[in-house]
Protein backbone atom coordinates (compact mmCIF):
# COMPACT_ATOMS: atom_id res chain seq x y z
CA UNK A 1 0.00 0.00 0.00
CA UNK A 2 1.16 3.70 -0.67
CA UNK A 3 2.18 4.44 3.09
CA UNK A 4 1.66 8.54 1.93
CA UNK A 5 -2.28 7.27 1.81
CA UNK A 6 -2.22 5.88 5.21
CA UNK A 7 -3.26 7.76 8.22
CA UNK A 8 -1.76 7.83 11.80
CA UNK A 9 -4.76 5.49 12.98
CA UNK A 10 -4.05 3.04 10.28
CA UNK A 11 0.01 2.63 10.59
CA UNK A 12 -0.48 2.60 14.19
CA UNK A 13 -3.00 -0.42 13.68
CA UNK A 14 -1.31 -2.32 11.34
CA UNK A 15 0.05 -5.77 12.36
CA UNK A 16 3.79 -6.69 12.69
CA UNK A 17 5.04 -9.72 10.60
CA UNK A 18 6.91 -12.17 11.93
CA UNK A 19 8.87 -15.44 10.75
CA UNK A 20 9.33 -18.26 12.19
CA UNK A 21 11.49 -21.15 11.63
CA UNK A 22 11.29 -24.93 12.72
CA UNK A 23 13.56 -27.81 11.57
CA UNK A 24 11.40 -31.19 11.30
CA UNK A 25 11.65 -34.78 12.16
CA UNK A 26 13.28 -35.30 8.87
CA UNK A 27 15.50 -32.56 9.04
CA UNK A 28 14.10 -30.18 6.93
CA UNK A 29 13.61 -26.37 7.84
CA UNK A 30 10.17 -25.35 7.35
CA UNK A 31 9.73 -21.28 7.58
CA UNK A 32 6.35 -19.19 8.28
CA UNK A 33 5.70 -15.79 7.87
CA UNK A 34 2.42 -14.82 10.09
CA UNK A 35 1.31 -11.75 11.33
CA UNK A 36 1.37 -10.60 14.76
CA UNK A 37 -2.51 -10.37 15.83
CA UNK A 38 -2.17 -8.99 19.34
CA UNK A 39 -3.77 -5.86 18.51
CA UNK A 40 -6.39 -7.28 16.99
CA UNK A 41 -7.61 -8.43 20.52
CA UNK A 42 -8.38 -4.45 21.57
CA UNK A 43 -10.62 -4.56 19.08
CA UNK A 44 -11.97 -8.17 18.21
CA UNK A 45 -14.41 -10.21 20.62
CA UNK A 46 -13.61 -13.46 21.72
CA UNK A 47 -16.69 -15.44 19.98
CA UNK A 48 -16.19 -13.61 16.95
CA UNK A 49 -12.83 -15.09 16.33
CA UNK A 50 -13.08 -18.72 18.27
CA UNK A 51 -12.62 -21.52 15.94
CA UNK A 52 -14.53 -25.17 16.58
CA UNK A 53 -11.76 -27.63 16.53
CA UNK A 54 -12.70 -31.70 16.44
CA UNK A 55 -13.10 -32.71 20.82
CA UNK A 56 -10.84 -35.20 21.30
CA UNK A 57 -13.88 -37.93 22.73
CA UNK A 58 -15.38 -37.54 19.36
CA UNK A 59 -11.71 -38.50 17.91
CA UNK A 60 -11.30 -42.21 20.58
CA UNK A 61 -15.25 -43.13 19.16
CA UNK A 62 -14.22 -42.59 16.07
CA UNK A 63 -10.86 -44.43 15.94
CA UNK A 64 -12.89 -47.20 17.69
CA UNK A 65 -15.58 -47.63 15.32
CA UNK A 66 -12.90 -47.23 12.17
CA UNK A 67 -10.60 -50.58 13.75
CA UNK A 68 -14.83 -52.16 14.53
CA UNK A 69 -15.93 -51.33 10.94
CA UNK A 70 -12.18 -52.57 9.41
CA UNK A 71 -12.28 -48.99 7.74
CA UNK A 72 -9.92 -47.76 5.60
CA UNK A 73 -8.64 -44.57 7.15
CA UNK A 74 -6.31 -41.15 5.52
CA UNK A 75 -5.00 -38.42 7.37
CA UNK A 76 -4.92 -35.36 5.14
CA UNK A 77 -2.71 -31.87 6.13
CA UNK A 78 -3.65 -28.92 4.05
CA UNK A 79 -0.92 -26.95 3.61
CA UNK A 80 -1.04 -23.36 3.96
CA UNK A 81 -4.95 -23.94 4.21
CA UNK A 82 -5.50 -20.75 5.75
CA UNK A 83 -4.05 -18.91 2.88
CA UNK A 84 -7.25 -20.08 0.81
CA UNK A 85 -9.70 -18.75 2.81
CA UNK A 86 -10.15 -14.81 1.72
CA UNK A 87 -9.97 -11.89 3.99
CA UNK A 88 -13.58 -9.89 4.49
CA UNK A 89 -11.79 -7.39 6.47
CA UNK A 90 -9.27 -4.01 6.02
CA UNK A 91 -6.51 -5.17 7.90
CA UNK A 92 -3.15 -3.83 7.15
CA UNK A 93 0.55 -5.46 8.25
CA UNK A 94 3.88 -3.90 8.02
CA UNK A 95 7.54 -5.79 6.88
CA UNK A 96 9.91 -4.05 8.65
CA UNK A 97 14.17 -4.16 8.20
CA UNK A 98 14.83 -7.08 6.41
CA UNK A 99 11.38 -8.59 5.64
CA UNK A 100 11.06 -5.73 3.81
CA UNK A 101 14.27 -6.19 1.98
CA UNK A 102 13.15 -9.72 1.03
CA UNK A 103 9.85 -9.01 -0.04
CA UNK A 104 11.30 -6.53 -2.58
CA UNK A 105 13.66 -9.16 -4.00
CA UNK A 106 11.49 -11.62 -4.32
CA UNK A 107 8.98 -9.15 -6.70
CA UNK A 108 10.79 -5.61 -6.82
CA UNK A 109 8.20 -4.52 -9.79
CA UNK A 110 5.91 -5.10 -7.15
CA UNK A 111 6.64 -3.68 -4.26
CA UNK A 112 9.97 -0.99 -4.51
CA UNK A 113 7.66 1.62 -4.82
CA UNK A 114 6.12 1.33 -1.53
CA UNK A 115 8.94 0.88 0.19
CA UNK A 116 9.57 3.88 3.45
CA UNK A 117 11.90 4.27 5.53
CA UNK A 118 11.41 4.60 9.69
CA UNK A 119 12.96 7.05 12.33
CA UNK A 120 15.95 4.96 11.92
CA UNK A 121 16.53 4.82 8.82
CA UNK A 122 15.02 0.98 8.81
CA UNK A 123 13.30 0.10 5.30
CA UNK A 124 9.28 -0.31 6.23
CA UNK A 125 6.35 -1.82 3.90
CA UNK A 126 2.54 -2.09 4.42
CA UNK A 127 0.24 -3.99 2.78
CA UNK A 128 -2.75 -5.15 2.71
CA UNK A 129 -3.98 -8.84 3.19
CA UNK A 130 -6.45 -10.29 1.24
CA UNK A 131 -5.96 -13.76 2.62
CA UNK A 132 -6.78 -15.18 5.94
CA UNK A 133 -3.02 -15.53 7.24
CA UNK A 134 -1.54 -17.15 10.31
CA UNK A 135 -1.41 -15.26 13.42
CA UNK A 136 -5.17 -12.91 12.78
CA UNK A 137 -7.68 -13.86 15.17
CA UNK A 138 -10.14 -14.78 12.92
CA UNK A 139 -7.84 -16.81 10.08
CA UNK A 140 -9.29 -20.04 11.92
CA UNK A 141 -12.91 -19.43 12.05
CA UNK A 142 -12.40 -17.73 8.42
CA UNK A 143 -10.41 -21.27 7.00
CA UNK A 144 -13.54 -23.36 9.41
CA UNK A 145 -16.28 -21.71 7.60
CA UNK A 146 -14.35 -22.52 3.83
CA UNK A 147 -13.82 -25.97 4.62
CA UNK A 148 -17.07 -26.35 6.02
CA UNK A 149 -18.67 -24.79 2.86
CA UNK A 150 -17.29 -26.80 0.94
CA UNK A 151 -17.84 -30.32 3.03
CA UNK A 152 -21.39 -29.57 3.16
CA UNK A 153 -21.82 -28.37 -0.64
CA UNK A 154 -20.13 -32.07 -1.82
CA UNK A 155 -23.18 -33.45 0.41
CA UNK A 156 -22.18 -34.02 3.72
CA UNK A 157 -23.80 -33.19 6.87
CA UNK A 158 -22.79 -32.05 9.81
CA UNK A 159 -22.81 -33.60 13.09
CA UNK A 160 -24.94 -31.15 15.49
CA UNK A 161 -22.78 -32.06 19.01
CA UNK A 162 -19.63 -31.70 17.31
CA UNK A 163 -19.34 -29.36 14.11
CA UNK A 164 -15.97 -30.56 12.88
CA UNK A 165 -17.39 -33.80 12.08
CA UNK A 166 -19.38 -34.32 9.06
CA UNK A 167 -20.59 -37.80 7.53
CA UNK A 168 -22.14 -38.77 4.28
CA UNK A 169 -23.71 -42.13 2.79
CA UNK A 170 -21.64 -43.34 -0.04
CA UNK A 171 -22.91 -46.70 -1.42
CA UNK A 172 -24.59 -48.04 1.89
CA UNK A 173 -21.57 -46.86 4.03
CA UNK A 174 -20.41 -43.99 5.95
CA UNK A 175 -17.86 -41.65 5.57
CA UNK A 176 -16.73 -39.85 8.48
CA UNK A 177 -14.66 -36.73 8.20
CA UNK A 178 -13.47 -35.08 11.42
CA UNK A 179 -10.60 -32.23 11.78
CA UNK A 180 -8.61 -29.92 13.96
CA UNK A 181 -7.80 -26.97 11.69
CA UNK A 182 -6.22 -28.22 8.79
CA UNK A 183 -5.66 -31.62 9.81
CA UNK A 184 -8.15 -34.36 8.62
CA UNK A 185 -9.56 -37.80 9.05
CA UNK A 186 -11.10 -39.55 6.80
CA UNK A 187 -12.55 -43.03 7.16
CA UNK A 188 -15.01 -45.15 4.80
CA UNK A 189 -15.32 -49.51 3.79
CA UNK A 190 -14.22 -48.42 0.30
CA UNK A 191 -10.69 -47.56 0.08
CA UNK A 192 -11.66 -46.29 -3.62
CA UNK A 193 -14.02 -43.84 -1.91
CA UNK A 194 -11.34 -42.61 0.42
CA UNK A 195 -9.09 -41.66 -2.83
CA UNK A 196 -11.77 -39.75 -4.22
CA UNK A 197 -12.69 -37.04 -1.47
CA UNK A 198 -8.53 -37.00 -1.45
CA UNK A 199 -8.59 -36.20 -5.08
CA UNK A 200 -11.48 -33.82 -4.48
CA UNK A 201 -9.56 -32.00 -1.93
CA UNK A 202 -6.59 -31.68 -3.80
CA UNK A 203 -8.56 -30.08 -6.13
CA UNK A 204 -9.59 -27.39 -4.30
CA UNK A 205 -6.24 -27.20 -1.54
CA UNK A 206 -3.30 -27.71 -3.72
CA UNK A 207 -0.81 -30.11 -2.74
CA UNK A 208 -1.89 -31.88 0.01
CA UNK A 209 -0.20 -34.06 2.30
CA UNK A 210 -1.83 -37.79 2.86
CA UNK A 211 -1.25 -40.90 4.78
CA UNK A 212 -2.29 -44.09 3.84
CA UNK A 213 -2.07 -47.53 4.90
CA UNK A 214 -2.98 -49.03 8.96
CA UNK A 215 -0.26 -46.68 10.36
CA UNK A 216 -1.06 -43.29 10.96
CA UNK A 217 0.33 -39.97 13.25
CA UNK A 218 -2.83 -37.74 14.00
CA UNK A 219 -2.43 -34.62 16.37
CA UNK A 220 0.74 -35.98 18.22
CA UNK A 221 -0.49 -39.79 18.35
CA UNK A 222 0.09 -42.82 16.63
CA UNK A 223 -2.82 -44.16 15.16
CA UNK A 224 -2.23 -48.16 14.34
CA UNK A 225 -4.92 -50.41 12.85
CA UNK A 226 -2.73 -53.56 12.20
CA UNK A 227 -4.71 -55.28 14.31
CA UNK A 228 -8.16 -56.29 13.19
CA UNK A 229 -10.53 -54.79 14.79
CA UNK A 230 -8.84 -52.67 17.10
CA UNK A 231 -7.07 -49.63 17.00
CA UNK A 232 -3.68 -48.69 19.07
CA UNK A 233 -2.63 -45.43 20.45
CA UNK A 234 0.40 -44.75 21.49
CA UNK A 235 2.89 -41.55 22.36
CA UNK A 236 5.97 -42.46 23.13
CA UNK A 237 7.63 -39.38 21.16
CA UNK A 238 5.95 -36.94 23.06
CA UNK A 239 6.27 -39.02 26.43
CA UNK A 240 9.89 -38.92 25.92
CA UNK A 241 10.02 -35.27 25.78
CA UNK A 242 8.16 -34.54 28.75
CA UNK A 243 10.94 -36.79 30.50
CA UNK A 244 13.95 -35.47 28.75
CA UNK A 245 12.69 -31.75 28.83
CA UNK A 246 12.46 -31.96 32.55
CA UNK A 247 14.96 -30.15 34.66
CA UNK A 248 16.12 -33.11 36.96
CA UNK A 249 17.37 -36.57 35.02
CA UNK A 250 14.38 -39.38 35.63
CA UNK A 251 16.15 -42.44 36.06
CA UNK A 252 14.71 -45.48 36.89
CA UNK A 253 11.35 -46.42 37.32
CA UNK A 254 7.83 -46.95 39.41
CA UNK A 255 5.71 -49.51 39.62
CA UNK A 256 2.12 -47.23 39.67
CA UNK A 257 1.83 -43.13 39.01
CA UNK A 258 1.25 -42.42 42.49
CA UNK A 259 1.67 -43.50 46.50
CA UNK A 260 -0.94 -44.19 48.20
CA UNK A 261 -0.73 -40.59 50.20
CA UNK A 262 -1.08 -38.61 47.10
CA UNK A 263 -3.93 -36.18 48.03
CA UNK A 264 -2.36 -35.47 51.38
CA UNK A 265 -0.77 -31.97 51.74
CA UNK A 266 0.87 -29.66 54.00
CA UNK A 267 0.66 -26.17 54.66
CA UNK A 268 4.08 -25.76 56.23
CA UNK A 269 5.37 -27.41 53.15
CA UNK A 270 8.31 -26.03 51.75
CA UNK A 271 7.46 -23.58 48.36
CA UNK A 272 9.39 -24.11 45.32
CA UNK A 273 11.55 -21.43 44.19
CA UNK A 274 9.78 -19.68 40.81
CA UNK A 275 12.06 -21.18 37.99
CA UNK A 276 10.70 -24.85 39.59
CA UNK A 277 7.52 -23.48 39.93
CA UNK A 278 7.73 -22.76 36.57
CA UNK A 279 9.03 -25.77 35.50
CA UNK A 280 6.32 -28.00 37.93
CA UNK A 281 3.31 -26.13 35.87
CA UNK A 282 5.20 -26.80 32.48
CA UNK A 283 5.26 -30.57 32.95
CA UNK A 284 2.02 -30.87 34.47
CA UNK A 285 0.46 -29.16 31.69
CA UNK A 286 2.05 -31.63 29.54
CA UNK A 287 1.24 -34.66 31.30
CA UNK A 288 -2.63 -32.97 31.41
CA UNK A 289 -2.20 -33.41 27.32
CA UNK A 290 -0.89 -37.01 27.50
CA UNK A 291 -3.57 -38.43 29.72
CA UNK A 292 -6.06 -37.19 28.02
CA UNK A 293 -5.08 -39.39 25.21
CA UNK A 294 -2.55 -42.36 25.17
CA UNK A 295 -1.96 -42.20 28.86
CA UNK A 296 -5.52 -42.38 31.22
CA UNK A 297 -3.51 -44.29 33.45
CA UNK A 298 -2.21 -40.79 35.19
CA UNK A 299 -5.23 -39.18 35.15
CA UNK A 300 -5.62 -39.55 38.87
CA UNK A 301 -2.39 -38.23 39.88
CA UNK A 302 -2.26 -35.63 37.11
CA UNK A 303 -6.06 -34.16 38.14
CA UNK A 304 -4.27 -33.89 41.62
CA UNK A 305 -1.19 -32.64 40.27
CA UNK A 306 -3.53 -29.59 38.48
CA UNK A 307 -4.69 -28.49 41.85
CA UNK A 308 -1.23 -27.53 42.80
CA UNK A 309 0.19 -25.40 39.80
CA UNK A 310 -0.46 -22.50 41.54
CA UNK A 311 1.79 -22.71 45.22
CA UNK A 312 3.69 -26.45 44.86
CA UNK A 313 5.95 -26.96 47.33
CA UNK A 314 8.70 -29.86 47.59
CA UNK A 315 6.57 -32.74 48.45
CA UNK A 316 4.34 -32.21 45.12
CA UNK A 317 7.30 -32.13 43.26
CA UNK A 318 8.52 -35.53 44.37
CA UNK A 319 4.54 -36.58 43.53
CA UNK A 320 5.49 -35.11 39.74
CA UNK A 321 8.62 -37.37 39.57
CA UNK A 322 7.04 -40.26 40.74
CA UNK A 323 4.60 -39.49 37.74
CA UNK A 324 8.36 -39.60 35.19
CA UNK A 325 9.21 -42.24 36.70
CA UNK A 326 6.10 -44.25 36.10
CA UNK A 327 6.06 -43.09 32.51
CA UNK A 328 9.98 -43.40 31.99
CA UNK A 329 9.64 -47.67 32.91
CA UNK A 330 6.45 -47.51 30.02
CA UNK A 331 7.09 -45.10 27.27
CA UNK A 332 5.42 -47.74 24.70
CA UNK A 333 2.53 -47.82 26.53
CA UNK A 334 -0.68 -47.24 25.42
CA UNK A 335 -4.25 -47.14 24.80
CA UNK A 336 -6.05 -49.99 22.74
CA UNK A 337 -9.74 -49.33 21.17
CA UNK A 338 -12.52 -51.99 19.73
CA UNK A 339 -15.87 -51.10 19.70
CA UNK A 340 -17.56 -54.42 19.85
CA UNK A 341 -21.24 -53.07 19.43
CA UNK A 342 -21.62 -49.78 19.31
CA UNK A 343 -25.22 -49.50 20.57
CA UNK A 344 -24.49 -50.82 24.20
CA UNK A 345 -22.37 -47.97 25.63
CA UNK A 346 -21.38 -48.95 29.13
CA UNK A 347 -20.11 -45.91 31.50
CA UNK A 348 -18.11 -46.69 35.04
CA UNK A 349 -18.67 -44.17 37.47
CA UNK A 350 -17.45 -44.27 40.78
CA UNK A 351 -16.62 -41.66 43.59
CA UNK A 352 -14.45 -41.46 46.03
CA UNK A 353 -15.19 -39.68 49.62
CA UNK A 354 -13.51 -36.59 51.46
CA UNK A 355 -10.35 -37.84 49.36
CA UNK A 356 -8.78 -34.48 49.51
CA UNK A 357 -7.17 -32.26 52.54
CA UNK A 358 -10.30 -29.90 52.23
CA UNK A 359 -12.56 -33.35 52.70
CA UNK A 360 -13.84 -33.16 49.05
CA UNK A 361 -14.55 -36.14 47.27
CA UNK A 362 -12.57 -37.06 43.58
CA UNK A 363 -14.82 -38.56 40.57
CA UNK A 364 -14.00 -40.84 38.12
CA UNK A 365 -16.01 -41.93 35.03
CA UNK A 366 -14.85 -43.88 32.13
CA UNK A 367 -17.20 -44.48 28.98
CA UNK A 368 -16.37 -48.46 26.96
CA UNK A 369 -17.87 -49.71 23.47
CA UNK A 370 -15.94 -53.29 24.19
CA UNK A 371 -12.15 -52.66 25.00
CA UNK A 372 -10.37 -49.69 26.29
CA UNK A 373 -12.02 -46.36 27.67
CA UNK A 374 -12.79 -44.00 24.88
CA UNK A 375 -13.74 -41.46 27.50
CA UNK A 376 -12.50 -41.33 30.82
CA UNK A 377 -12.36 -38.52 33.43
CA UNK A 378 -10.32 -37.59 36.94
CA UNK A 379 -11.30 -34.45 38.62
CA UNK A 380 -12.07 -33.08 42.08
CA UNK A 381 -15.56 -32.40 43.49
CA UNK A 382 -16.42 -28.94 43.48
CA UNK A 383 -18.93 -29.41 46.44
CA UNK A 384 -17.98 -31.00 49.97
CA UNK A 385 -20.46 -34.40 50.48
CA UNK A 386 -21.59 -35.70 53.99
CA UNK A 387 -21.26 -39.07 52.98
CA UNK A 388 -20.32 -41.62 50.27
CA UNK A 389 -24.08 -41.35 49.09
CA UNK A 390 -24.40 -37.83 48.35
CA UNK A 391 -20.15 -38.27 47.00
CA UNK A 392 -21.21 -41.20 44.45
CA UNK A 393 -24.31 -38.66 43.25
CA UNK A 394 -21.83 -35.68 43.09
CA UNK A 395 -19.98 -38.03 40.49
CA UNK A 396 -22.48 -39.16 38.41
CA UNK A 397 -24.16 -36.03 38.48
CA UNK A 398 -20.65 -35.07 37.22
CA UNK A 399 -20.57 -37.30 34.18
CA UNK A 400 -24.01 -37.33 33.10
CA UNK A 401 -23.10 -33.99 30.84
CA UNK A 402 -20.54 -36.40 28.94
CA UNK A 403 -22.53 -39.39 29.04
CA UNK A 404 -25.96 -37.25 27.47
CA UNK A 405 -23.72 -35.80 25.10
CA UNK A 406 -21.99 -39.09 23.93
CA UNK A 407 -24.99 -40.62 23.37
CA UNK A 408 -26.23 -37.38 21.37
CA UNK A 409 -23.33 -37.81 19.67
CA UNK A 410 -23.49 -41.90 18.20
CA UNK A 411 -26.86 -40.86 17.44
CA UNK A 412 -26.42 -38.19 15.11
CA UNK A 413 -23.71 -40.47 13.88
CA UNK A 414 -26.72 -42.80 12.92
CA UNK A 415 -26.27 -45.70 15.47
CA UNK A 416 -29.08 -46.67 17.24
CA UNK A 417 -28.28 -46.75 21.08
CA UNK A 418 -30.01 -49.49 22.47
CA UNK A 419 -28.66 -49.58 26.20
CA UNK A 420 -26.76 -46.61 27.82
CA UNK A 421 -26.07 -48.03 30.81
CA UNK A 422 -24.08 -46.48 33.87
CA UNK A 423 -22.24 -48.98 36.30
CA UNK A 424 -22.45 -47.72 40.27
CA UNK A 425 -21.24 -50.09 42.68
CA UNK A 426 -23.67 -47.82 45.78
CA UNK A 427 -26.54 -48.89 46.10
CA UNK A 428 -28.23 -46.24 48.52
CA UNK A 429 -27.33 -43.37 45.73
CA UNK A 430 -28.77 -45.48 42.81
CA UNK A 431 -32.52 -45.93 45.07
CA UNK A 432 -31.83 -42.42 45.18
CA UNK A 433 -31.50 -41.92 41.62
CA UNK A 434 -34.30 -43.92 40.56
CA UNK A 435 -36.82 -43.18 43.10
CA UNK A 436 -36.35 -39.24 43.43
CA UNK A 437 -38.80 -37.86 45.88
CA UNK A 438 -39.52 -41.43 47.65
CA UNK A 439 -36.26 -42.03 48.95
CA UNK A 440 -35.64 -38.56 49.76
CA UNK A 441 -35.44 -37.40 53.43
CA UNK A 442 -34.36 -34.10 55.49
CA UNK A 443 -30.55 -35.28 55.38
CA UNK A 444 -30.75 -35.28 51.10
CA UNK A 445 -33.06 -32.32 50.48
CA UNK A 446 -29.43 -30.10 50.08
CA UNK A 447 -28.71 -31.66 46.42
CA UNK A 448 -32.19 -33.16 45.73
CA UNK A 449 -31.76 -31.30 42.06
CA UNK A 450 -29.27 -33.78 41.15
CA UNK A 451 -30.76 -36.94 42.11
CA UNK A 452 -34.10 -35.33 40.30
CA UNK A 453 -32.65 -34.08 37.46
CA UNK A 454 -31.27 -37.93 37.05
CA UNK A 455 -34.02 -39.50 37.83
CA UNK A 456 -35.50 -37.18 34.73
CA UNK A 457 -32.92 -38.59 32.36
CA UNK A 458 -33.89 -42.81 33.97
CA UNK A 459 -37.72 -41.82 33.19
CA UNK A 460 -36.91 -40.39 29.56
CA UNK A 461 -34.76 -43.62 29.26
CA UNK A 462 -31.68 -41.44 28.48
CA UNK A 463 -29.61 -43.66 30.42
CA UNK A 464 -30.26 -46.62 32.82
CA UNK A 465 -28.25 -47.50 35.91
CA UNK A 466 -26.99 -50.89 37.30
CA UNK A 467 -25.34 -52.01 40.38
CA UNK A 468 -21.77 -52.97 39.67
CA UNK A 469 -19.72 -54.68 42.14
CA UNK A 470 -17.19 -52.82 43.79
CA UNK A 471 -13.94 -55.01 42.80
CA UNK A 472 -15.42 -54.57 38.98
CA UNK A 473 -15.88 -51.16 39.44
CA UNK A 474 -13.06 -50.50 36.76
CA UNK A 475 -13.29 -46.45 37.30
CA UNK A 476 -11.94 -46.74 40.59
CA UNK A 477 -8.86 -46.31 39.41
CA UNK A 478 -9.51 -42.57 38.61
CA UNK A 479 -10.85 -41.44 42.08
CA UNK A 480 -7.68 -42.71 43.86
CA UNK A 481 -4.05 -43.94 43.78
CA UNK A 482 -4.63 -48.02 43.52
CA UNK A 483 -1.31 -50.39 43.92
CA UNK A 484 -0.01 -54.01 43.11
CA UNK A 485 -2.81 -56.37 41.56
CA UNK A 486 -5.27 -53.77 41.92
CA UNK A 487 -3.90 -51.50 39.73
CA UNK A 488 -2.58 -53.74 37.02
CA UNK A 489 -6.15 -55.07 36.31
CA UNK A 490 -8.04 -51.79 36.29
CA UNK A 491 -4.96 -50.73 34.08
CA UNK A 492 -5.82 -53.18 31.80
CA UNK A 493 -9.50 -52.00 31.86
CA UNK A 494 -9.04 -48.53 31.31
CA UNK A 495 -6.55 -49.13 28.70
CA UNK A 496 -7.24 -52.06 27.03
CA UNK A 497 -4.24 -53.59 27.17
CA UNK A 498 -3.12 -57.71 28.24
CA UNK A 499 -3.90 -57.31 32.60
CA UNK A 500 -0.38 -59.91 32.58
CA UNK A 501 2.11 -56.93 31.52
CA UNK A 502 3.23 -56.14 35.15
CA UNK A 503 4.29 -52.71 36.65
CA UNK A 504 7.47 -52.22 35.68
CA UNK A 505 8.49 -51.99 39.55
CA UNK A 506 7.58 -55.72 40.16
CA UNK A 507 10.03 -56.98 38.10
CA UNK A 508 13.76 -58.06 39.34
CA UNK A 509 16.32 -55.95 38.09
CA UNK A 510 18.29 -58.64 36.48
CA UNK A 511 18.55 -61.56 34.01
CA UNK A 512 20.82 -63.64 34.26
CA UNK A 513 21.74 -66.32 31.21
CA UNK A 514 24.75 -68.81 31.25
CA UNK A 515 26.34 -66.15 29.36
CA UNK A 516 25.58 -62.89 30.34
CA UNK A 517 23.93 -60.86 32.89
CA UNK A 518 22.20 -57.21 31.37
CA UNK A 519 20.18 -54.92 33.88
CA UNK A 520 16.91 -53.70 32.15
CA UNK A 521 16.26 -50.46 32.43
CA UNK A 522 12.36 -50.35 32.95
CA UNK A 523 12.16 -54.15 33.88
CA UNK A 524 10.62 -55.08 30.63
CA UNK A 525 11.41 -57.10 27.87
CA UNK A 526 10.08 -56.34 24.31
CA UNK A 527 10.01 -57.96 20.90
CA UNK A 528 12.42 -57.00 18.56
CA UNK A 529 9.28 -54.23 16.97
CA UNK A 530 9.65 -52.76 20.20
CA UNK A 531 6.11 -52.44 20.37
CA UNK A 532 3.87 -52.65 23.25
CA UNK A 533 0.77 -55.09 23.05
CA UNK A 534 0.43 -58.33 22.97
CA UNK A 535 4.16 -58.75 22.98
CA UNK A 536 5.31 -56.91 26.11
CA UNK A 537 6.60 -59.00 28.45
CA UNK A 538 7.39 -58.15 32.18
CA UNK A 539 8.71 -60.35 34.68
CA UNK A 540 7.02 -60.00 38.07
CA UNK A 541 8.09 -61.77 41.67
CA UNK A 542 4.37 -62.77 42.23
CA UNK A 543 4.43 -65.03 38.29
CA UNK A 544 6.68 -68.02 39.08
CA UNK A 545 7.75 -68.88 35.46
CA UNK A 546 7.04 -66.93 32.10
CA UNK A 547 7.38 -68.48 29.01
CA UNK A 548 8.27 -66.13 25.71
CA UNK A 549 9.34 -67.51 22.48
CA UNK A 550 11.63 -65.66 19.59
CA UNK A 551 13.99 -62.62 19.34
CA UNK A 552 14.30 -60.73 22.25
CA UNK A 553 16.39 -58.06 23.08
CA UNK A 554 16.51 -55.60 26.30
CA UNK A 555 15.36 -52.12 26.37
CA UNK A 556 18.52 -50.98 27.73
CA UNK A 557 19.95 -48.33 24.71
CA UNK A 558 23.03 -50.85 23.48
CA UNK A 559 21.61 -53.91 25.38
CA UNK A 560 22.03 -57.70 23.99
CA UNK A 561 19.97 -60.18 22.76
CA UNK A 562 19.75 -62.67 25.23
CA UNK A 563 17.99 -65.14 22.98
CA UNK A 564 18.14 -65.75 19.49
CA UNK A 565 15.38 -66.41 16.70
CA UNK A 566 14.35 -69.94 17.09
CA UNK A 567 15.66 -70.60 20.71
CA UNK A 568 13.07 -70.74 23.68
CA UNK A 569 14.17 -69.56 26.85
CA UNK A 570 11.99 -69.52 30.47
CA UNK A 571 12.27 -66.57 32.92
CA UNK A 572 11.81 -67.43 36.77
CA UNK A 573 12.32 -64.69 39.31
CA UNK A 574 16.09 -64.23 38.53
CA UNK A 575 16.84 -66.49 36.20
CA UNK A 576 16.63 -67.07 32.16
CA UNK A 577 18.22 -69.99 30.78
CA UNK A 578 18.09 -70.45 26.84
CA UNK A 579 16.94 -73.85 25.48
CA UNK A 580 18.00 -74.95 21.95
CA UNK A 581 15.03 -76.63 19.96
Amino acid sequence: MDPTKLSRQERAAALASLIFLKQKKDGTVKARTCADGRKQRETTAEEEAASPTVSVESIFISCAIQASEGRCVSIIDLPGAFLHADCPDHVIMRFHGRLAELMVLIAPQVYRKYITTDAKGEPILFVKLQKALYGMLKSALLFYKKLLTDLVAKGFTVNPYDPCVVTKMIRGKQMTICWHVDDLKLSHRRKAEVRKIEHWLRSIYGNISVSHGDKHTYLGMDLDYSEKGKCHITMPGYTREVIDGFPEVITGSAATPAADHLFQTREDGCKLPEEQASAFHRTTAQMLFLSGRARRDIQTAVAFLTTRVKSPDEDDWGKLKRVLRYLNGMTELGLCLSAKDVGLVRWYVDASYATHEDCKGHTGAMMTLGQGAAISMSRKQKTNARSSTEAELIGVYDALPSILHTRYFLEALGYNIKQNIIYQDNKSSITLEKNGRTSSSKRTKHIKIRYFFFKDMIAQKEVEVQHCPTQEMWSDILTKPKQGKDFIMMRSKLLGCEANEAAPGDAPTQIRTDKTSVTRRGDTLLSPRGCVGPEVHTVSKKVPKLHMEGSVRVTKPGGRKLVEPGRRFFVTQQRATAVCE
